[in-house]
């Protein structure tokens, strides 16, 4: 991942995609992207499964999320 995107992502709720190398399927863990460790490869992750790390070589992608299960939309405009 891009390190100024990651940066952006950081203390908010996300939806994180990874694939292990050999694994058939991707694994989704959705949580707080507490920190980003660019050193040592790892983002660190509080989700209902409680803190855990994430290599930064096996995420597929991240997307920002509201906790209630909606995406967050950037630059729209409501209207009343």
């Amino acid at each position: 991942m891009v390190r100024k995107y990651m940066e952006k992502l950081k203390g908010r709720y996300c939806k994180i995609v990874t694939k292990e190398p050999g694994a058939d399927r991707a694994s989704v863990v959705t949580g707080i992207l507490d920190d980003v460790d660019y050193i040592d490869g790892f983002i660190t992750v509080d989700s209902l499964q409680g803190l855990g790390c994430l290599s930064i070589d096996t995420v597929i992608a991240i997307k920002p999320k509201n906790k209630n299960g909606k995406y967050i939309k950037k630059n729209c405009s409501t209207k009343d």
